[in-house]
């Protein structure tokens, strides 16, 4: 028992003296009409009364230790989320990372005399009762947001006060917001408590069939088949004979392959047909043992170009291959041809589409103005061009594949002699200083098959007819590549550039690093692999023309700053004029390729300081899906192109588990990498208390808040009065 008196003892000992004074002397002259005996009862039950509340004025009490107000407290978060339902190890056999998970919590639970909060992490915190309640929750979470659930659970307790001591995070590192690793970073340190981490898994790929494609929306040209290509990927199915359909937009199968895919391969699955505009998908089957079918299929936009492609071709030094190319173009439907050769000073003869023969005439015939210019699609440059150009003419042709988005094509390498002033800017390539001697064969690069036209529009790089075909001469080499230029083939040996695009304001440039493809067409053993000179040309003009800012026969363009964007994202349309005058009004629409329907549209705005007519038009975010874009102007061909708008990350895209995101979670925080089995000491320092910390306090109980010194005093007044009223007084 200790004594903490309310007001000091010098003081209070008189006060006592007073007060039970007052109190006998008060019960005295108030029980005087009874009895000596009953006097002296009432007037010891009133000095009773009076001793138990002057006993209080001392505050008797004793002192207790008790949990602090501010006891630590321990949070552990375990990864319920769909992610962990995948094996631990990269085998189908193994255990699931939850079923680890389990024994961990479990392992944790047996350090004694610890306040811990629970955590089953997803889409968010889930506080529950036990260890027990969250080794039992399965492994179903469609989301996960692992980082920012587990901050919201430490910040949650932070701000009720409660100090963290500590927290250990269960997961196998896959966080469809990896972003968030700040979030659980800054209130891991706000609460000044390390995280801890036990990572759990490895690579691991769901057994899936897969279907892509990288060109979802194919111009048709007249006279050149079309091209459907698709990708399939297989990922754990075992090796598998698929047949892939093409269907049209009713669901009629059009045409049918077989396909042989490798476990762990990808192939490449071409439909050629002469297909008519509208939409076309390629699929296979569901399978039995796929984990997702709804990546089965890939659908392709086909829009047909009514137009020809205008091709002007000049050639200041003729050769074979200009002869062949020239020849071979204008046999083409697809393309209307104008060209001139140079045959001398002044002796050139124009040969055009439709014309039989020609006569020489002293006139070049060159469009050398950006006015002249703008009546074509494609200009192909062979050699020699310093005889029929000169600075004025390369001004207004940079001109108009800058402003007027034309494709400028060199066939034959460097087009010039000694020196052009200003062709250097139109050129993909910084040039060497002189020629290669030795025969160099073509090979797709890395970029020229992700761009897709080596396995789409052209054979792909592990096609033989590539090292089977003439080698090519007169290689140049390149000192620089520029930084627009996409590197699309190489020499065999990859060391020099043979096949480049550069993007130049609204157009574009092309160049053949080399000359005698003719020889493709010419020799023997490269006909036995077809003719690959006219599918070269054929094929890559119209691939080429894809580059360009406006489609042969629209003078009105559509682009979207991204043709893939991610659910939540808006996006910006831009448009160009290039013909006379321009629409009074331009509005794009977004339709759902899959129902059909227009879901969105805006009105472009038209930019007043752009040099050409220019609009823009912004888009709020769309829901995920397939998208075709449609420009509409009165009196004008409307131009179209494609947009995808991905779902946000879902738990089936990735079940690699990401160790690293979590070790640096820990290295952030001072936290430690723990393993799955924990040892006496890592438990230890998990579970070690803080410096400066308590688990308990010392609380002084006083006895006035005990309910037998109140029934004391109440018991005694009570019978005081009782007596009083029984003996007849007041």
């Amino acid at each position: 028992m200790m004594l903490q008196p309310i007001l000091p003892l010098p003081l209070l000992l008189p006060i006592a003296l007073v007060v039970l004074g007052v109190v006998g002397w008060l019960c005295v002259v108030a029980c005087r009409r009874l009895s000596r005996w009953w006097c002296g009862v009432c007037v010891t039950l009133a000095l009773l009364a009076a001793l138990c509340g002057l006993a209080l004025l001392l505050n008797p009490g004793h002192v207790e230790q008790r949990p602090s107000a501010h006891a630590p407290i321990w949070v552990v978060g375990n990864d319920v989320s769909a992610s962990m339902a995948a094996p631990v190890l990269d085998d189908p056999q193994a255990v699931s990372r939850s079923a680890v998970a389990a024994r961990v919590v479990q392992r944790l639970a047996e350090y004694p005399q610890r306040d811990v909060r629970w955590l089953a992490l997803a889409d968010g915190p889930l506080a529950v009762a036990s260890a027990e309640d969250l080794a039992a929750q399965p492994a179903a979470g469609r989301a996960s947001a692992i980082m920012s659930s587990m901050a919201a659970g430490i910040e949650t307790l932070r701000r009720s006060g409660r100090t963290v001591a500590g927290a250990v995070l269960i997961s196998d590192g896959r966080d469809t917001r990896p972003q968030a690793l700040q979030q659980l970073v800054s209130c891991a340190g706000a609460a000044g408590c390390p995280v801890h981490v036990v990572p759990l898994g490895s690579t691991w790929q769901a057994p899936d069939f897969a279907v892509s494609t990288s060109h979802p929306f194919v111009m048709a040209y007249p006279g050149v088949e079309t091209q459907l290509t698709a990708r399939v990927r297989n990922t754990r199915m075992g090796s598998r004979q698929l047949q892939v359909q093409l269907l049209d937009a009713a669901g009629t199968t059009l045409q049918q392959q077989t396909l042989n895919v490798a476990e762990g391969e990808e192939q490449t699955v071409t439909f050629t047909s002469k297909a008519q505009a509208g939409e076309y998908r390629i699929c296979v089957s569901p399978q039995q043992g796929e984990s997702r079918v709804d990546n089965n299929e890939t659908r392709i936009t086909v829009r047909a170009v009514n137009s020809r492609i205008r091709v002007f071709l000049a050639e200041g030094a003729p050769y074979w291959d200009s002869k062949f190319l020239a020849q071979y173009l204008r046999e083409q439907p697809v393309f209307d041809v104008r060209s001139v050769h140079r045959l001398s000073e002044k002796r050139f003869y124009h040969i055009n589409t439709g014309d039989d023969d020609a006569v020489p005439t002293e006139a070049p015939g060159m469009p050398t103005t950006a006015e002249k210019l703008a009546g074509y699609d494609i200009v192909v440059l062979g050699k020699g061009m310093e005889r029929l150009m000169d600075a004025a003419a390369v001004k207004a042709l940079h001109s108009w594949v800058m402003e007027q988005g034309g494709i400028l094509v060199l066939s034959r390498g460097r087009c010039y002699g000694g020196r052009l002033d200003g062709m250097e800017a139109l050129e993909p390539f910084v040039w060497g200083n002189n020629t290669d001697a030795a025969e160099h064969r073509l090979a797709p690069a890395q970029e020229g098959l992700s761009s897709g036209l080596f396995g789409s529009v052209l054979p792909g790089a592990e096609e033989d007819v590539w090292g089977s075909l003439p080698a090519l001469d007169d290689v140049w080499a390149v000192q620089e590549t520029r930084p627009q230029t996409r590197v699309l083939a190489v020499t065999e040996g990859g060391n020099t550039p043979m096949l480049g695009m550069m993007r130049l304001g609204l157009g574009a440039v092309a160049c053949v690093n080399g000359e005698g493809l003719w020889k493709w067409d010419f020799f023997p053993e490269a006909r036995q692999h077809g003719n690959m000179y006219r599918e070269f040309w054929r094929r890559f003009l119209p691939w080429v023309q894809t580059a360009a800012e406006f489609m042969p026969g629209f003078d009105l363009s559509l682009h979207a700053d991204r043709a893939d964007v991610q659910e939540g994202e808006g996006f910006t349309c831009l448009l160009g004029w290039r013909g006379v005058g321009r629409p009074s009004a331009v509005t794009v629409q977004a339709v759902n390729l899959a129902t059909g329907a227009v879901v969105a549209e805006q009105v472009a705005v038209l930019r007043p300081s752009a040099a050409m007519p220019r609009w823009e038009c912004a888009f709020a975010p769309l829901p995920p899906g397939e998208y075709l874009l449609r420009a509409v102007a009165a009196d004008t061909p409307a131009p179209e192109c494609r947009l995808r708008v991905r779902p946000l990350p879902a738990e089936d895209d990735n079940l690699n588990a990401d160790a690293e995101l979590l070790a640096r979670v820990a290295e952030s925080t001072g936290g430690q990498v723990l393993p799955a089995e924990l040892s006496a000491e890592q438990l230890e320092s998990v579970f070690a208390m803080p410096a400066g910390v308590q688990a308990t306090e010392d609380v002084y109980c006083p006895l006035w808040a005990e309910w037998q010194v109140l029934a004391a005093m109440v018991g005694c007044l009570g019978l005081l009065w009782y007596i009083r009223r029984r003996k007849g007084l007041a």
